[in-house]
Order: C-alpha cells, then sequence, then structure tokens
C-alpha cells in the first residue's frame, strides 16, 4: 500500500514538474506555408510567412519579418513598410487579436534583419549603420515565462559623422479611446464588446521625450514594456505593476436575476484617465489598481450606474461583488411574409422627451449609433427607459414596418416586425461593386459586420475590394449562414496617391502579402493594364515542371483576366483625370485614352439635375465639384464612359452600405445561383440603373435596354416605370437629351400629376422624345420636397433626396454612326481650377 501511494506521489509530483515547465516555457517560432496555424488569430490578425511568433503561455505575439513591401494593411503606414514591428498581440488561445500594429522607436522602413536572437528565446529587429545611413538601430522583444508583458529595448548607434535626432516613442494603430494615466498610455478595442484592451509605457528611463538627439560616436537605449488584457484597465495594471505598487481588486457583477453584465464596464479615474474594466461572460472581472483609496463607477446602457469604494494595499487582493439592476431592453424578431427569420435594420428613435440613444461604436452592425443590423432576424438591445419609435427596413425593395414602445426600468419589450417585399425587381439584382471592412486598413469594421450590413440592406452582389489586397470574403459568408443572400467574388481596390481602381474576379494568395496583389502605379492607364491582365497565365508563366504556377494559370483562367474582368474608376477627380493632367489650370486632356482602358467610372451623386460646376452635397453639408455633371460634359464631347454608384463603406453608421447601389440585369433572382461573369457582361454594356433608393426601369419602345445603341428616327418612345417603397416620394421624372432638360420631358406631380400614382408603381408612362440630331437619353426619377430620412434616421444619408438615373442610350438618327454634340452645358470644360 506504501509503495503504491509512494508511486502515485511520484507520478503526481512529475506531472506538476512537466506542467511548471510548460508554463515557463517562451517559444520562438519562424512562419513558414507548413505551419501558419501557430500564427494569432482574430479580427486584426494579419500574420504571413516569414514573420515570427513570440509566446509564452499567458500571451502570443506576432513580429513582421524583413520581408520587401512588408505592411499590415493598407495603411499602417502608408508610404512605407514596417518589417520588424508587432502586428498581433493577443492572450493566448483566445483568436481575439485587435491590435493592427505596435512600431516601436516610431519603426518603419527597410531592415537589415529579422531573427531570432541566438541563444536566447528573444526577437530582434536590426537596421545596419551602412543602411540607416550611419544610424544603426536594433529592436529587441523578449518575453519572460507567466508574464502579460511584452519588453521591447531600442538602442541607437551613430556611427554618422553628424548628430541624429531619433524618436524614442512608440506609435500603434487599430484602437480606440487612447488615454494617458500617468505615463503609461492606455486604448480599448475599436468595439468595446470585443474586450482586448493595451497598454504601454517607458520602463527604462520612465518617460520619455518626443524626439531625442544622439551625437556622433554615441549609443542609447530605451526599453518600453507594451501589455494586452481583457480590457484597458486589466491592460493597465499589468503595466503599473511593473512600475509601482498595486493590488489586485476582483468580483462578479449580477443583477437581482443573477445574469451578469457582461457588456457593462467598471470606470476608475488614475491620474486624471477614465480606464475601462470589462467583466466576462460569467459576470467575473479582475485587474491591478495602484495601491490607495478608488472609487469604481459601474455603467452599462439600460441599467442605472452605480459607485462603490474600494481599498487596494500593495501585494493583496480585495473583493467586491456588485449588485446592479436589471437591464431594460428591446428584444425582437423579423420575419418575411412566409414566416421565415429575415434580415434588417432596426432604427430606435428618442419620443416623447426620450433622448435617442448612442448605443456604441459606428463601426460595428449589433448596436451602433441608434441602429442594430440583424443578419438572422433576432435582435436584443438594451436601452435606457423611455418611449422609442422602432422602425426596420430591409433596403428599398421593402416597405417599411415601424412601432412605438414603451420601454420601463428593468423591463423587457418583445417586437416583431414583417418585412414585406413590394418593389418587383425580378431579371435584376442589387449590386454594391466598392464596400471594405478592417482588412482594408483605413477602416476598422469588422468583416463579418460589414457582410451583416449587406444583408440588412439587401445587397446581393458585393465583389470584395478590400484595399490594396486580393481578398475573398466567401468563406466568412458560408460561416454566417449568408451564402443564399449575398454572392460574392474575390477582388480588390488598388489604391494609391491618386487615381483609385476596383476590379475583380481575381485569384487570392493568402500567404502572400497583399494577397498576391499589383503595385499601384501613378498614370491610371497602367495600373488598369496591370489589373486587367494580373494574374492570367501569360504573367505567371510556369512550365510542365512548375505544378504551383500552373494550378495558379488554371484558378485564373476560370475566374477570366483580360477582356472578362471588370476594372472600375473609383471617385475620380474627373478634372484632373480626364481634363487636366497637370493640375495647372490649363486643359490637356488628362490621361488621354484612359476612358478606354477601364469598363465604368463612380461618376454618380444626387446632383445630376444641377447642371453646374460645384454644388451643395445635402449628405455632408458641404460644397463639393459635381463629377455628375462633368460626366454628362465628357458624354457630350464623345468621350464615353458608363456610370456605376457604390456605397465605398468604411464604416456601418455614417459610412455603411446600400445608400447607392447599381442595379444589373440577371438571369437569376437568387443570390446564391447569380453568375458573376453574366454580372460583368451586363454592367460592360451598360446595363446599370443608379440609385439611392427609388427602382427605376427604362427600355426603347421595342424593347432595347438601357446601354443600348439605336439607330432611330426623328423620336424615340421610351417606356418609364418608376417603384419605391413606402418610405421613399418620387415627383419628378425628366428625360436627359445631350444632358439637357428639356421641358417638354420635365413631369412633375404638381404639373402633370395624372402620370404620377399612389402606392408602389409611382410613375408608367411611355414618353415620346422627339430628337433633331444624334442624341444620349438618361432618364432621372427623384423627389424634389422629400429625403431618406425614413430609411436611415440620423445617418448622413437620409438628408439626400430620393434620386435614381440610368445610364445612357445612344440614338444614331441619320444613320451614319453616333457623333457627340460636344456641347458643354454653358460651362466651360473642367480644369483643376473650377
Amino acid at each position: 500500500m506504501r509503495t503504491r501511494l509512494a508511486l502515485l506521489s511520484t507520478f503526481a509530483l512529475l506531472a506538476f514538474l512537466a506542467l511548471t515547465a510548460q508554463n515557463n516555457v517562451v517559444e520562438v517560432v519562424e512562419i513558414g506555408r507548413d505551419n501558419v496555424d501557430e500564427m494569432p488569430k482574430g479580427k486584426e490578425a494579419d500574420g504571413l510567412p516569414g514573420d515570427f511568433v513570440l509566446r509564452n503561455d499567458k500571451v502570443i505575439a506576432l513580429i513582421s519579418g524583413n520581408q520587401p513591401l512588408r505592411r499590415a494593411n493598407m495603411t499602417t503606414e502608408y508610404a512605407s513598410p514596417i518589417p520588424g514591428t508587432l502586428f498581433d498581440f493577443d492572450l493566448r488561445g483566445t483568436d481575439n487579436d485587435q491590435l493592427t500594429a505596435f512600431r516601436p522607436a516610431d519603426q518603419k522602413g527597410e531592415l537589415s534583419w529579422v531573427r531570432k536572437v541566438d541563444g536566447a528565446n528573444a526577437i530582434e529587429a536590426v537596421r545596419s549603420a551602412p543602411l540607416g545611413d550611419g544610424l544603426a538601430v536594433r529592436h529587441e522583444y523578449r518575453l519572460e515565462p507567466g508574464s502579460r508583458v511584452l519588453r521591447i529595448t531600442t538602442t541607437w548607434r551613430n556611427q554618422g559623422p553628424s548628430a541624429r535626432e531619433i524618436t524614442p516613442r512608440a506609435v500603434w494603430k487599430g484602437l480606440d479611446g487612447e488615454v494617458q494615466a500617468g505615463e503609461i498610455r492606455v486604448a480599448d478595442s475599436i468595439d468595446p464588446a470585443d474586450k482586448r484592451g493595451f497598454a504601454w509605457a517607458p520602463v527604462e528611463p520612465r518617460s520619455l521625450p518626443e524626439t531625442m538627439s544622439i551625437a556622433s560616436g554615441e549609443s542609447k537605449t530605451v526599453a518600453i514594456a507594451v501589455a494586452v488584457g481583457e480590457s484597458p484597465l486589466t491592460a493597465y495594471g499589468e503595466i503599473a505593476a511593473l512600475m509601482g505598487k498595486t493590488g489586485e481588486v476582483s468580483g462578479v457583477i449580477l443583477d437581482s436575476d443573477k445574469a451578469p453584465a457582461v457588456n457593462g464596464a467598471l470606470i476608475a479615474k488614475i491620474d486624471g484617465a477614465a480606464l475601462r474594466g470589462y467583466p466576462g461572460a460569467d459576470g467575473r472581472y479582475a485587474f491591478r489598481l495602484p495601491a490607495g483609496a478608488h472609487t469604481l463607477r459601474f455603467e452599462h446602457i439600460g441599467r442605472e450606474s452605480t459607485e462603490g469604494n474600494v481599498q487596494v494595499a500593495a501585494g493583496k487582493s480585495v473583493s467586491k461583488d456588485w449588485a446592479v439592476s436589471k437591464a431594460s431592453r428591446v428584444k425582437g424578431t423579423i420575419k418575411d411574409i412566409g414566416g421565415m427569420p429575415s434580415p434588417g435594420k432596426i432604427q430606435f428613435i428618442g419620443r416623447n422627451g426620450t433622448k435617442t440613444p448612442d448605443l456604441g461604436t459606428i463601426y460595428r452592425v449589433h448596436g451602433g449609433s441608434h441602429q442594430y443590423q440583424t443578419h438572422d432576424g433576432t435582435f436584443d438591445q438594451q436601452l435606457p427607459p423611455g418611449d422609442y419609435l422602432i422602425r426596420v427596413t430591409l433596403g428599398p425593395e421593402y416597405d417599411l414596418a415601424e412601432q412605438e414602445i414603451t420601454v420601463k426600468p428593468g423591463d423587457t419589450v418583445e417586437v416583431s416586425a414583417v418585412m414585406r417585399r413590394t418593389v418587383d425587381t425580378a431579371g435584376w439584382v442589387s449590386t454594391d461593386f466598392h464596400a471594405h471592412s478592417t482588412p482594408s486598413g483605413d477602416n476598422y469594421c469588422n468583416t463579418r459586420d460589414r457582410l451583416i450590413n449587406f444583408a440588412a440592406e439587401h445587397i446581393e452582389f458585393a465583389p470584395t475590394t478590400e484595399h490594396n489586397r486580393i481578398y475573398d470574403w466567401e468563406p466568412l459568408i458560408g460561416q454566417l449562414g449568408l451564402a443564399s443572400r449575398i454572392k460574392t467574388v474575390p477582388g480588390i481596390e488598388l489604391t494609391g496617391s491618386g487615381q483609385h481602381f476596383n476590379s475583380f474576379p481575381l485569384v487570392p494568395d493568402p500567404l502572400a502579402q497583399n494577397g498576391g496583389a499589383p503595385l499601384w502605379t501613378f498614370d491610371p492607364r497602367i495600373t488598369a493594364i496591370n489589373l486587367r491582365n494580373w494574374g492570367t497565365p501569360s504573367l505567371h508563366g510556369g512550365s510542365r515542371y512548375d505544378s504551383e504556377a500552373n494550378a495558379r494559370n488554371a484558378r485564373d483562367a476560370a475566374f477570366g483576366g483580360g477582356p472578362d474582368r471588370w476594372v472600375q474608376a473609383n471617385h475620380p477627380e474627373v478634372q484632373k483625370v480626364f481634363f487636366d493632367r497637370d493640375e495647372n489650370g490649363i486643359r490637356d486632356g488628362g490621361f488621354e485614352g484612359f476612358e478606354k482602358l477601364i469598363d465604368a467610372a463612380e461618376v454618380w451623386s444626387s446632383e445630376i439635375l444641377q447642371l453646374q460646376p460645384v454644388v451643395k452635397r445635402m449628405d455632408i453639408d458641404q460644397e463639393w465639384p459635381n463629377r455628375t455633371f462633368f460626366w454628362l460634359q465628357m458624354l457630350n464631347q464623345g468621350r464615353h464612359v458608363w456610370c456605376v454608384s457604390v456605397s465605398d463603406a468604411h464604416r456601418i453608421f455614417g459610412n455603411g452600405v446600400g445608400n447607392w447601389r447599381t442595379y444589373v440585369p440577371s438571369s437569376t433572382d437568387e443570390p446564391a445561383a447569380i453568375d458573376h461573369q453574366e454580372i460583368i457582361r451586363n454592367a460592360k454594356a451598360g446595363r446599370m440603373m443608379i440609385t439611392n433608393g427609388p427602382f427605376l426601369e427604362v427600355t426603347a419602345a421595342d424593347g432595347l435596354p438601357i446601354g443600348s445603341a439605336i439607330q432611330g428616327q426623328q423620336y424615340v418612345d421610351l417606356k418609364i416605370r418608376v417603384q419605391a417603397p413606402n418610405w421613399i416620394d418620387i415627383d419628378r421624372v425628366q428625360v436627359l437629351v445631350n444632358g439637357r432638360q428639356p421641358e417638354e420631358l420635365n413631369f412633375t406631380a404638381k404639373k402633370t400629376p395624372a402620370k404620377f400614382r399612389d402606392g408602389v408603381i409611382r410613375f408608367d408612362e411611355t414618353v415620346r422624345v422627339n430628337l433633331e440630331e444624334d442624341a444620349h437619353l438618361i432618364v432621372v426619377a427623384t423627389d424634389e420636397d422629400s429625403t431618406l430620412e425614413k430609411g436611415w434616421g440620423l445617418n448622413p444619408q437620409g438628408n439626400m433626396r430620393p434620386t435614381a438615373y440610368t445610364n445612357p442610350i445612344y440614338v444614331d438618327v441619320a444613320h451614319d454612326g453616333f457623333q457627340a454634340n460636344g456641347d458643354t452645358l454653358g460651362y466651360p470644360l473642367p480644369s483643376s481650377k473650377l
């Protein structure tokens, strides 16, 4: 018996020692294509083969390798690669990275090497003196076992002949709410619900100036510490523990039903900074505070705020539980007329003195500004007690549903809505050829949120168009269960300091910088040609011995490059690109021939009926060059460009999808069955209708669609039909003839009331257009006395007038080939000096 007990004790001791040894391990892993699963994961994860992972049992960090043009994403940094910097930093095993990039000592530009330090579990990033023009720099990243703190030591050696200025402070991106508590800088995730906080501070010395001078022959060293935690307050406590005496505060936050206040916050004021701590899914929290007395404040939308005091002793733990009020909330379901769950957008608008709520960051769908967007037909949103008008929409093909409710303290109000598709768009699909999420780098909208945003606004075809990287949203669409509602193909927005482009389809290489994308060039003609042919077999080379190149050639051939690929010019400065390349105020034709290299340009706006070069945009309340007017001038010069409208979405609220869209003919109305090649063929043919709401259909009397070239007589009959849901009005239909607005082709509810109707079909007429010369015809439907406020609420897009218009129909009256009339519409052709 004693022998057995002794053996059991020995095994237990060995197991304990093994576990302790494992917990004391710090590892450095160089990433190749065979071990990419070792990299951190999460919203901002950005690792590639050639990078390095540094990890212990608590945290995992990824340091970018010394690879050509290595960047995290488009704007990290836009003007320079950033090898040897901290791209990802997360708690081990959580797959929740929220850091875009952390650059010690403003690190950017080429390095001599990034590698593991010999004989140590550390990584060094070095720029030698010759590469640094006489200034050598070395960054060392080091972790200790069991620590959440990454220590970064930077040493400079000036081997040049004169003194140099250096920047000792770190720079980070991808975070929000940055504050400074003493020498500790603290920041939150863009969406606090992601529950990641970060903090950093100098540790040797304890304070850093903005810049330092280093004399010739001199060396200087600074060390900083950066920490990650479940909240900003948790990360702060990790750094504070290195710098002074701290103690731990922990407890649980529950209401009277024992429900945890999951997304609530405990706020502590430290050195004038308000730092937020978040509970976990079970309501438990823990963080360190400096020794002394502290007042903590609990805040959570829909619950009463409360305060409590704690006395923290150095090296000790104190427990404080919180009993908070029950949450007041609204829970609801959205269904279609068949009783199936439906996506939708819910607005919460204060009534009878109740303030319209601010539910959270404008980058998320589940409670951003005063709205909530759902892809599965359910929503659960906490609200302060009060009276509210709830509005539910699903894009402009569906009627708006609304209901007034009263939310009492601690109560849950249940609501339901039915989405009725009243606008008949059979044979057309709603598209957005240009939108973004966090892989683009200049915004921090989670990709899942962007896809839910598409569903809630009823966008059916949306190619993947992240900035400067070939990317594919399809896997996430599948994970969200949205394959029956949204179709995508991989593509790109290729950008630089001049003309931007969107192009699709393209084949991504997820393990290559920028997904294997080409580089942007200043001359838009070269960039357009590169995109048109990028990834085609002729560019890859390959032979019967090069299986990888041949496999990629096969994929590219299936997607179709060359003339089968879509290339569009994004938000062009028309006056520069097409008229004044040198921007010297003298018209030189711009980048001559550019329009022949693209399929369309984003020259849409709601100002198409304002025939003047500069207009005041209603959605942003400022003067703006009227690129749609410039487009009409271009068409009159015989410079043909199709128009495409997009959202160019970077946020959810204020700049989300759905405000502008393009309808394109499709042989199927089922998104899952959409053929992207058919969409591209129809778009290339100009069969695109531009709208921020109304559904406008126009054909010639013989059935020829928009985008057609017609050999006409002295007239053309146009069949014009306009539909709109119950929250959009239409009171004017105007036919443009060579950009002009003939009064006899101006139909208004006031002047010709018999032509306008109530109900879904607002206008349905055949209109005769008499012609004396060749003409391009564009039909516009708008409302001059209302806005889109009902469907958009406080969103700036709500200030727009409902507007829809077609691409041109070209009419050759004399049957001798279309001749543009050269009319400049009362103003000189544009230049950079309007």
